[in-house]
């Protein structure tokens, strides 16, 4: 009785350390929304969550009732290939001003596609040595909401790049949010381990009361 006690304590201590560890903190949350209506923003620079980066690169803040509002009821949101240049490599860039260590995280944000009949174009999302590409998009595809949980092993900023050739129509993006928090696959493994040592304990217990 007292083993299975012990062991049922031990399951309630890893249950509240697995609660813990779960409850992941927002480290950074960006809806693009802050000011509007704020009609069009072509050519964006940033804000205080995200800048603007490889240039001649270039984003645009739309949406919220301005002229390119190609999704209306969202918001604020970002064209990923800007007002400017055409046939880069890279259409359009935007990098977190926080840059955030190794770890895991939770990352979720809506993305869609052009909504102008232009041709598919690729999104990457990078943080240290984390990298996965959405897309081609089509066109014609709506906000869809994209959760990935992940660990990177280096520190970096959080960055979206959107891959060209720039032709001044590229994917839409809206909500993100970064949280940390979720266990790392060594800790569910000392888990695990702990959970089958007290298994065991329990098992050699109870054959050595049968043998009494």
């Amino acid at each position: 009785m007292r083993t299975r006690f012990i062991l049922l304590a031990g399951l309630s201590a890893a249950a509240a350390l697995i609660a813990g560890q779960a409850s992941a903190a927002i480290l950074l949350s960006d809806n693009f929304d802050a000011g509007s209506p704020h009609g069009d923003q072509l050519n964006w620079t940033g804000d205080a969550t995200f800048n603007v980066t490889n240039a001649p690169a270039s984003v645009d803040l739309i949406g919220a009732g301005g002229s390119f509002d190609f999704l209306p009821g969202h918001g604020g949101y970002l064209d990923l290939d800007g007002s400017s240049g055409s046939g880069h490599a890279i259409a359009g860039e935007i990098t977190s001003v926080l840059s955030f260590g190794p770890g895991t995280y939770t990352l979720t944000f809506d993305l869609a596609g052009n909504q102008r009949g232009a041709a598919a174009q690729s999104t990457t999302v990078t943080l240290g040595d984390f990298s996965q590409t959405f897309g081609p998009l089509d066109s014609s595809v709506g906000f869809t909401t994209q959760t990935l949980n992940f660990t990177t092993t280096t520190a970096g900023h959080l960055v979206f790049t959107e891959h060209g050739p720039s032709d001044q129509q590229g994917n839409l993006l809206d909500n993100i949010t970064l949280a940390g928090g979720i266990p790392e696959p060594a800790t569910w493994a000392m888990m695990v381990i702990g959970f089958g040592g007290m298994g065991g304990i329990l098992r050699y217990r109870r054959r050595q009361l049968a043998l009494a």
